[in-house]
């Protein structure tokens, strides 16, 4: 609340110099210092109507109604939810940002959950048919998982809580992963088809659909909020 009322206050008439040429707060007894500008008139302006900001602010702060004038008593208003708004405009721009970068930042961190959890299924799936199947392309496409997983690590490291970065992960991210899927639906074809096939295709899709629809949702959401506060 200090920074508020002293916000306020600082907003209020500034004296002239000659109408505090060898006076003293009240408060303290302390001259002003014309240069650090740290002083205020209070609305009444009476003959001693000037004081040192940080005087004031001790003295709405050393109990209620306080706002008075020291010297001739008069009282004077500091409506401070009504200042504020005007005195504090609220950035929409920097609003908004932190509004995009808290929203990329979720969806980020939903994909890399989501597509490491495909990759872990697809490594364990991708084991078994190697059992009896064991192409080199299988063998291939596993390693491919792993890095895919090391991947995530880093753009998570990388990009986190910068929108440009996250952004543009994302898209590499998307770029490795369905390159991996026409890879894997290649590989398939090349081996023994049964359940395991199936799950590495439905882990894949359904897993896929529901990182691509948090991210639909989560940036139809965004842009609503984003023109409203514009």
């Amino acid at each position: 609340m200090n920074n508020n009322i002293i916000t306020i206050l600082q907003q209020f008439e500034k004296p002239h110099e000659s109408f505090i040429k060898d006076k003293e707060c009240l408060i303290c007894l302390e001259p002003f210092d014309l240069e650090s500008n740290q002083f205020v008139m209070l609305p009444c302006k009476c003959s001693n109507s000037v004081y040192h900001i940080d005087c004031i602010v001790k003295l709405l702060e050393s109990g209620t109604n306080k706002n008075f004038c020291p010297h001739c008593k008069g009282k004077y208003e500091i409506p401070l939810e009504k200042q504020i708004q005007h005195l504090i405009p609220i950035n929409t721009n920097t609003q908004n940002q932190e509004i995009i970068r808290s929203k990329f930042t979720h969806i980020l961190v939903v994909h890399i959950l989501s597509n490491s959890i495909m990759n872990v299924v697809n490594i364990v799936v991708a084991r078994s048919c190697a059992d009896y199947n064991n192409p080199e392309e299988l063998q291939v496409l596993m390693l491919f998982y792993f890095l895919k997983l090391f991947f995530n690590y880093c753009i998570f490291m990388y990009s986190k809580n910068n929108i440009d970065r996250i952004e543009d992960c994302l898209v590499y991210s998307y770029i490795f992963q369905t390159v991996l899927f026409f890879f894997l639906i290649y590989t398939l074809t090349k081996i023994k088809n049964d359940d395991n096939s199936t799950v590495l295709i439905l882990n894949n899709v359904l897993l896929s659909i529901v990182d691509l629809t948090f991210r639909i949702i989560l940036e139809y959401k965004m842009r609503n909020r984003v023109n409203i506060l514009g």
